[in-house]
């Protein structure tokens, strides 16, 4: 995997996403870390967590894409896949990643700009033999060449896969405006023609040179001990080679201040893109690791409040939103970025956003960094720093390694997190940069004026230097009209305590039903409430479905300034849809929580937005509409297949035609009528009491004023089912590159005893088909195998999505795989099941890592599973009770009879001209006539006899 650098990382409020890999106080309690340094110079850190429910282990290493030679670009992106494709002590291709299905587990690797990073995690019991397997990779990959040509495949499909997204297009033109020479200007992500021809001496010099313990960095996490942890470190990694890295230097100074002029830089986008983004150049931040002046500055000039740039322009009805804070991975690039999002009005109108962008800088100039500015960022790190959701699984070791990269190994635990010193000359020095003549300004949109294209996405562009009267109005900005530096946050939690109470069922009448568990296990001052509001004005036709979009979107812009002082004291909420009604969710430090609720719940039913800002939401929903339309094969694929077994799911076209007549007056008049008749189901997790909870709820019914709906009137999800033995195909052209496949496998009505045997047979086959589709017969770089639930019933899945294959060669590739899995469920040894069977029920075990994501699975098992909270107690039980001869024989059923119903769904690339085979569906509404239809021929048939 190729990550991405969009620049643009910081939110307002990045400085609190910073702390999302910290570990609290409550947590550190369990949890011990050791560093060590082996021999060959591999630093390491060790994390002993005996509730962590999976052990897992991170290598980076400190060399990226940045680092290619010039005649192999995508060298260290081509290096990465090759790691996987087998060693000199395990050299069966495939064979990690099943032995990591086995055993619960998965692993995935990116590369960056200045680090390469792999990552695993996997059940307790099979950790040593992945730590065996995985250390291999670097110390004796094989470089096989019968998959070292075939690899090259699978990273041009990657590269196709991204051909058509504006994040990645942009960003390479980014790129391009750099110093000439600079790497910067690389292709990092290669495809085959940059790595055309014989790869193997590259890779072995790009391997031997750089892939050096010493550079390598090395994170664990297991309810192991600290002492058998570090024998396993020594015992696997000790034995990576080392040798003295001397890296390449990488200029700082990638882009050279103009005299009297600023870069302007038009993109030319696919989807309907209203971006602007100023890129500055900026002082080494690494060298102020402990007052981040980026994230400082982030938080200021981010504001959302009254009085902000944001508001400005929102008044204006120039921009929909705006972030800001600093970018790039590697240490001697370094950049502060703003990045917004405009309105059709600020697109033609965008010199007048960067001069009142401009003239908001001039105002944080002049006035300075605030010390109380410094002192909140600092108080809210520390009270996320002490309780902090724990972290565990790849995620998080990746993460340590990637941080063990900039970091001192002794400060790995608390740096990152935390504001250590006021520097105001470090955020003069920040500021200082923020000048016209620093910036690059990037236009993205999709009617912009360009000259040149870019040559790996044929992307489409102009690069100017804008002088004279444009460039004075930036450099001398008028005076900051209407904006304000943020004032100090009265809602900074200082009074923060644990109170324990038992969990009990807190509300069940005719209105509501409420769920209360009180936080038993990570024993913070923070609680999460999620109400879903049922109504039937939501998608009961395609008009209310659009009304209910827009009304959720105003509601949340009419509170924003008012509510984002409070969101950036650690609490948050947010307004969502459901087809069955409004979703409402609320959480943060118990502290303040109550005065939240009461503010949101006060304007659930009033619309507090100008009609300005109204046709700004709405332009904004039509083009998103728009720009689904323009997504990716396999997610266009996703699109209809929801369309064929959804009885209700309105398309596309519904939406833009419900959506173009709609006015504020709607809207408002919807807000006024849409909770005359509700019924709430809610769940609440956390530190709090019971008490507090019938307050909540007390508060939301107070403000609805609602009537009782009764059961038989809520909305109720209805799917059309194929009948036994069906085999329909679907088809549609669409605008990607590529072509797609999702086979659908429709196995049955759910039970627990069904969910158990397909959970396995998905868990055997997952492998099976990465390695057979992607590695061994190269169709593409999206290939996926899952089991789902809709509704009651449950299905098997398999995608692919490919540039250099038919959809219909597709389906012939995955059907010879079916019909070759009778061999691989014959052969299936009573080690092998158990081995699945253990891996699943690891999963179904695993804690939440966090309150918010407990209270995400106390939502579904009230709504979804209404109420069955033991749903997986039942469905683990089941697994345990299931034989081999059981999913042997399913298999069988579903992959063999001929009985099972099969859904096939293709996307056509736009330059596929194939002509469709007969009986393929190109029309959702003929699908849904099929049996129509068909009833009708056998009765015109019957009549003719």
């Amino acid at each position: 995997m190729f990550r991405l650098n969009l620049r643009v990382t910081a939110h307002v409020v990045a400085l609190f996403l910073l702390s999302l890999t910290c570990l609290s106080l409550a947590e550190a309690a369990k949890r011990d870390t050791r560093t060590l340094k082996l021999k060959n110079g591999l630093e390491v850190q060790l994390t002993h967590d005996p509730e962590v429910h999976r052990s897992a282990a991170a290598l980076s290493v400190g060399v990226g894409y940045l680092y290619d030679p010039g005649d192999k670009m995508g060298l260290a992106h081509y290096l990465e896949h090759m790691l996987f494709l087998g060693t000199k002590k395990y050299p069966e291709v495939g064979s990690y990643k099943k032995y990591l299905s086995e055993n619960s587990g998965s692993s995935n690797a990116y590369t960056g700009e200045a680090i390469t990073n792999y990552f695993f995690e996997v059940s307790h019991e099979g950790f040593e033999g992945a730590l065996d397997r995985f250390s291999d990779f670097f110390m004796a990959p094989l470089f096989d060449p019968k998959y070292a040509e075939r690899e090259v495949n699978a990273v041009n499909s990657e590269h196709d896969k991204n051909m058509r997204s504006d994040g990645w297009r942009a960003n390479q033109v980014q790129n391009l405006a750099s110093e000439p020479g600079h790497p910067l200007r690389t292709f990092g992500t290669g495809n085959s023609k940059t790595l055309a021809g014989d790869n193997t001496k590259a890779l072995l010099d790009f391997h031997n040179k750089y892939y050096a313990a010493s550079i390598m960095k090395l994170a664990i996490l297991s309810n192991l001990p600290l002492k058998a942890q570090a024998e396993l470190a020594t015992k696997y990694f000790e034995g990576i080679p080392d040798h003295p890295v001397q890296m390449p230097e990488i200029s700082p100074e990638f882009r050279k201040p103009l005299q009297n002029k600023y870069r302007l830089l038009k993109v030319k986008t696919i989807q309907d893109v209203r971006t602007l983004t100023v890129e500055f150049p900026t002082i080494r931040l690494k060298d102020h690791l402990e007052s981040k002046p980026a994230s400082i500055l982030g938080t200021v000039i981010g504001y959302e409040g009254k009085g902000s740039l944001l508001s400005s322009l929102k008044g204006e009805g120039l921009a929909l939103g705006l972030s800001a804070g600093g970018g790039f991975s590697h240490p001697s690039l370094n950049s502060f970025n703003v990045n917004l999002t405009l309105t059709s009005k600020g697109i033609e109108e965008y010199e007048r956003v960067l001069e009142r962008l401009f003239a908001y800088i001039d105002l944080v100039r002049k006035h300075g960094i605030e010390e109380y500015t410094y002192r909140e960022n600092q108080a809210m790190a520390e009270i996320d720093f002490e309780w902090k959701d724990p972290d565990e699984g790849m995620g998080f070791v990746a993460q340590r390694t990637a941080l063990m990269q900039d970091y001192p190994l002794d400060e790995i635990e608390t740096l990152p997190y935390l504001f250590k010193k006021f520097d105001p000359a470090a955020y003069r020095a920040l500021i200082g940069t923020l000048t016209p003549e620093n910036a690059l300004v990037v236009l993205s949109h999709n009617a912009v004026d360009t000259d040149k294209t870019e040559p790996f996405y044929g992307t489409e562009y102009s690069l100017t230097e804008v002088g004279g009267e444009s460039f004075a109005r930036l450099a001398r900005p008028g005076p900051a009209e209407g904006m304000t530096y943020p004032g100090r946050n009265e809602f900074i939690p200082y009074n923060l305590e644990l109170v324990d109470e038992d969990p009990h069922v807190v509300w069940d009448d005719d209105l509501a039903k409420v769920w209360f568990k009180f936080d038993n296990r990570f024993n913070q001052p923070r609680v999460y409430l999620q109400f879903r509001i049922q109504t039937p004005r939501v998608y009961d036709t395609p008009r209310n479905g659009q009304l209910a979009a827009l009304y959720q979107a105003a509601v949340q812009e009419g509170l924003n300034e008012i509510v984002y002082p409070i969101q950036v004291a650690g609490l948050s909420y947010a307004l969502g849809g459901e087809k069955p009604g409004i979703v409402l969710s609320i959480g943060g430090y118990s502290e303040r929580i109550g005065e939240l609720l009461r503010l949101v719940t006060r304007n659930l039913k009033e619309i507090r937005i100008t009609p300005e800002k109204f046709a700004n939401i709405k332009e904004s929903m039509i083009r998103n509409i728009e720009n689904g339309k323009l997504g990716q094969a396999y997610a266009r694929g996703g699109y209809y297949h929801r369309l064929l077994i959804l009885k209700k799911q309105y398309t596309e076209e519904q939406a833009l035609n419900a959506l173009g007549g709609l006015t504020l007056k709607d809207v408002r008049d919807y807000a006024e009528t849409l909770y005359e008749r509700v019924h709430v189901t809610g769940v609440a997790h956390g530190n709090w009491t019971d008490e507090k909870v019938k307050e909540s709820v007390e508060i939301l019914l107070g403000q609805l004023n609602s009537k009782p709906l009764p059961e038989a009137e809520r909305y109720k999800e209805e799917l059309d089912l194929l009948q036994p033995g069906e085999r329909v195909m679907f088809s549609k052209q669409v605008a990607d590159n590529n072509n797609s496949i999702a086979y659908t496998l429709q196995v049955g009505e759910k039970s627990f005893e069904l969910q158990a045997e397909t959970s396995l047979i998905a868990s055997l086959v997952e492998s099976e088909f990465f390695t057979e589709m992607r590695t061994n017969q190269q169709l593409g770089y999206v290939v996926w195998s899952f089991q789902q639930r809709v509704e009651d019933e449950v299905y098997l899945r398999f995608v692919i999505q490919s540039a250099n294959h038919s959809p219909f060669e597709l389906v012939r590739r995955v059907e010879a795989w079916m019909d070759g899995l009778r061999a691989l469920f014959d052969g299936l040894s009573d080690e092998e099941f158990e081995r699945h069977r253990a891996s699943e029920i690891v999963a179904l075990e695993k804690k939440s890592d966090s309150l918010a994501e407990e209270l995400g699975q106390l939502y579904y098992l009230a709504t979804v599973e209404k109420g069955e909270f033991d749903y997986k107690e039942k469905l683990i039980d089941a697994i345990k009770k299931i034989k081999k001869e059981d999913v042997m024989a399913a298999s069988r059923r579903i992959f063999d009879s001929g009985r099972t119903p099969r859904l096939i769904v293709l996307m056509r690339s736009g330059k596929n001209g194939e002509k469709l085979p007969e009986g393929v569906f190109t029309a959702v509404e003929a699908f849904k006539m099929r049996r129509t239809s068909q009833g009708a021929s056998a009765a015109s048939a019957n009549n003719g006899s």
